[in-house]
């Protein structure tokens, strides 16, 4: 009996080794799940935030380039009091770009390159009776479609308000608030929400009839779902202008950024380098060829190197 009572205790007691090796698999296999999934959310919201807000025609940033006047002198002026029209209070614009991505999933070293689509539809109201200030609210739906990399496809929501106006003649300041949200494709699923309230301070120099040299600070703080990516965001930016001639404008782009963590130990500084080449075909239709390199080093394992490149075009129809 003892024995007996012994080898069913024995037997009782086999499984367990098992139950604690699935159990080990399965946390393991979630724990890959969810690095995979940090690190597309990482490359997805990083390909959100690195899409420059373009100069296009009609925008508040075209109506401070230094456009040359035409040979004519009469047609000149006409063409320059043109382009300073008051700025109407809603507009409905478009754009389009299809690029090359060397690094589309941000990793270090040999990286998957790959073509990105990125189609995007804004909505604005810039009132023009505020007095002293800029006023601007926007909404913006944007998709983003890989070629191979479709995993990776989402699309984002945003909603914006931001407030400028000039100290006297020596810079210009502005804040802001954004709301953004990354779904992925084709669940719809909601991965990535972001709350951004920015500051900025800029100047633009204007050097003769064709250049014109912005430059300043921005600050940002994100407030983030996932919390891990909450952060303080630190930008320096400089730039040149060239009107090369009255309707083509080639602007060369550099800003460094410093980036401090909030609940995790991190720490991000990057370099961005770009150049564009905007051609303005009427007051409502531009279309532009760009590149830029990005370099970013951190203090935990995300550091790569990416380079975009491509075309793109936009329209606009302001009332």
């Amino acid at each position: 009996m003892t024995t007996s009572s012994s080898g069913q205790h024995k037997a009782a007691k086999s499984p367990r080794p098992a139950r604690r090796l699935a159990a080990g698999l399965c946390a393991a296999v979630a724990f890959l799940l969810l690095a995979t999934s940090a690190e597309a959310q990482e490359a997805q919201r990083r390909q959100y935030e690195s899409m420059p807000t373009m100069p296009g025609p009609g925008t508040p940033s075209a109506s401070q380039i230094a456009f040359p006047e035409a040979e004519d002198e009469e047609i000149g002026k006409q063409f320059l009091l043109k382009r300073r029209v008051a700025i109407p209070q809603f507009s409905i614009s478009g754009d389009a770009q299809y690029f090359y991505n060397s690094n589309p999933r941000l990793l270090e070293g040999n990286a998957n390159d790959d073509f990105l689509f990125v189609g995007s539809t804004t909505l604005a109201w810039n009132p023009t009776w505020i007095k002293g200030a800029t006023v601007s609210a926007f909404g913006r739906q944007q998709f983003f479609r890989y070629n191979n990399s479709s995993d990776m496809d989402f699309n984002s929501t945003a909603f914006g308000l931001s407030v400028g106006t000039s100290v006297k003649d020596w810079f210009n300041v502005s804040y802001g608030y954004t709301a953004t949200r990354l779904e992925s494709r084709p669940t719809g699923d909601s991965f990535y929400d972001e709350g951004d309230v920015s500051v900025s301070f800029s100047r633009n120099e204007k050097l003769g009839q064709r250049f014109s040299l912005p430059y300043g600070y921005t600050m940002d703080y994100f407030h983030t779902s996932p919390g891990s990516f909450n952060r303080v965001t630190h930008g320096i930016f400089a730039g040149l202008n060239c009107a090369i001639t009255p309707k083509l404008l080639g602007q060369f782009f550099y800003r460094f950024q410093y980036e401090d963590y909030n609940n995790i130990a991190r720490e991000d500084r990057s370099h961005i380098l770009s150049i564009t080449l905007s051609y303005f075909i009427t007051d409502w239709a531009s279309v532009r060829a760009f590149a830029s390199w990005t370099t970013n080093k951190s203090t935990i394992d995300r550091n790569y190197d990416a380079l975009n490149s491509g075309v793109g075009a936009s329209v606009v129809w302001k009332f």
